[in-house]
């Protein structure tokens, strides 16, 4: 989805309202803009990750429930907002209970604020699975969670699949979350081995996949609770294991390097299925590209109806922040795509850009 820049030694982060619970990815403030962009949807995309165990098909009902769900936890949360927009990276906090599903903050480690004792809703960064040139890497994306185990639900969410853009999704074999929590020295996930054992790596995983899937759990938990980089311990039905799925995990793990298991763009705003009014669209983000360029497309279908560049705050140590908005008064009402990618110095040569899209509605 994105070429990797030409450093050799990045280091992704987000930061604006939270830090992504994955490396240094902090979320920005995005909440007044997911209210406006997020309404109704009436078509959404068909996406099928090979390695993801269930197809991800958005029925245009499915898709403004979800879109609407969203509005609703914003709403809840009130004047809080959380999107990202600093590098990737687990660092502040990912957890947008203030914000929206589209709004980092600085590094404020923060989780659920509106309802701590499980009596509301809250908007939480989650990271999935997405394919890319240089296969699976984990995407964040924002969604509202109720409940008064609102941790275990975002980590169960994760490793489940339940994305609301149909090209994310999981590598895990059938795995659920008994609990998780943080003693303000180590974040604890006991997962459920639901129906495959989890220590051993299976057959029809590559040990990149395991990797991933591992590193999925400790992005999301550490965006959770909002403490940085704070190492996760796994437990398996309860019990310490030497391996979960194949890689080492008898003591706490930390996070990888965000260049090394993030895709190097990822959009913030619009929201998937987001209904846009007004003419103009917002667009927000992280990106790792060369010369901090964010090459960006509106297509209708396979048509690129226009097209342009976002710059980004930097590049090449890590993710930055990028945010514009796009005149879109001159296209006739109905179903887009918004398509960001990095910048390809070796002009079609290499592997290719990393990509992220969106798709949204014009009324």
């Amino acid at each position: 989805m994105s070429q990797p820049p030409p450093n050799p030694n990045p280091d992704p982060r987000l930061a604006e309202l939270i830090e992504d619970a994955v490396a240094d990815v902090d979320p920005v403030d995005r909440l007044a803009l997911i209210r406006a962009r997020t309404a109704n949807v009436s078509e959404s995309k068909v996406t099928t990750m090979t390695s993801r165990r269930r197809s991800w098909t958005l029925t245009a009902g499915a898709a403004v429930v979800a879109a609407a769900a969203v509005v609703v936890a914003v709403a809840v949360i009130g004047q809080q907002d959380n999107k990202p927009t600093s590098g990737p990276g687990p660092a502040a906090s990912d957890s947008t209970s203030h914000g929206s599903s589209s709004s980092p903050a600085p590094s404020d480690p923060t989780s659920a604020t509106s309802s701590p004792d499980g009596g509301g809703s809250s908007v939480y960064a989650m990271y999935f699975v997405g394919d890319t040139p240089f296969g699976p890497r984990l995407y964040r994306e924002f969604q509202p969670v109720e409940g008064a185990d609102a941790a275990t639900t975002v980590l169960a969410m994760a490793i489940g699949g339940d994305a609301l853009d149909p090209d994310y999704g999981t590598l895990w074999p059938g795995a659920g979350v008994h609990s998780v929590t943080d003693n303000g020295d180590v974040i604890t996930v006991d997962l459920a081995a639901d129906s495959t054992p989890l220590r051993d790596r299976p057959e029809s995983m590559t040990k990149k996949q395991a990797t991933i899937a591992v590193q999925q759990v400790i992005y999301t938990a550490q965006a959770f609770f909002g403490r940085g980089r704070a190492p996760v311990q796994l437990l398996i039905d309860g019990q310490h294991s030497d391996m979960v799925l194949g890689v080492p995990a008898s003591e706490p793990l930390a996070n990888d390097d965000p260049n090394d298991v993030l895709s190097l763009v990822s959009l913030t705003d619009p929201a998937e299925g987001a209904v846009v009014s007004g003419g103009t669209l917002h667009v927000s983000g992280v990106a790792n590209s060369f010369e901090a360029t964010v090459p960006w497309q509106i297509l209708r279908g396979a048509t690129v109806v226009d097209e342009n560049s976002f710059m980004a705050e930097g590049a090449y140590d890590k993710l930055y922040p990028f945010e514009g908005t796009i005149d879109i008064s001159g296209l006739a009402p109905g179903t887009y795509t918004l398509r960001v990618a990095t910048d390809d110095p070796s002009g079609g040569e290499g592997p290719g850009p990393f990509v992220d899209t969106r798709t949204f509605v014009i009324g």
